[in-house]
């Protein structure tokens, strides 16, 4: 148990530096409403396959919250962390083999599933996770053009750094 809260502790800090940092002065930088980069949810993302949702809805709203507080924008993110925690588990049951996920797979990345599952599931994890954070962030489906518009092309740029920080971060714990 404590070998793996140390890597998630320091995923969890990374991610939200990353993301409050670096990730919203490019976006600021670029300053279109359609290039969003989220990459903190790769944090839910990776935690032990084995967790329990409530604890993985409570962890999607404390990265969620902590996030909020670089964007000032109080309760979207996390919203769309603690939605992120609950749509985990259903993601990863559509792509589950046949006896669902193993135990000796302590977190999914690519090291333990191959590349096409990881990208896989991310890929629908990350589309359904972009979806619901445009959708909260716009407050009403009367944008909805708006709203799928922002989420396929932040999805298309999120994809990338997912990638790259799965090759790069090689997330073994």
């Amino acid at each position: 148990m404590n070998s793996s809260i140390f890597p998630n502790f320091w995923r969890f800090l990374g991610l939200i530096l990353g993301q409050g940092l670096l990730l919203k002065q490019a976006v600021q930088t670029v300053g279109s409403a359609y290039f969003n980069v989220i990459l903190y949810p790769i944090f839910i993302l990776l935690l032990p396959v084995q967790l329990a949702a409530p604890y993985l809805v409570l962890l999607g709203f404390a990265v969620g919250i902590s996030v909020d507080m670089f964007y000032q924008t109080p309760g979207v993110h996390a919203s769309a962390g603690a939605f992120a925690g609950f749509i985990r588990g259903l993601v990863f049951a559509a792509f589950a083999p046949k006896g669902g996920f193993n135990a000796k797979d302590p977190i999914f990345a690519p090291q333990y599933v191959s590349w096409q599952t990881f990208l896989s599931v991310s890929g629908v994890f990350f589309f359904l996770f972009l979806f619901w954070y445009h959708s909260v962030e716009a407050f009403t489906f009367v944008y909805f053009a708006s709203i799928v518009l922002k989420t396929v092309s932040s999805w298309s740029v999120t994809m990338i750094f997912v990638i790259l920080y799965a090759a790069l971060f090689n997330p073994k714990q």
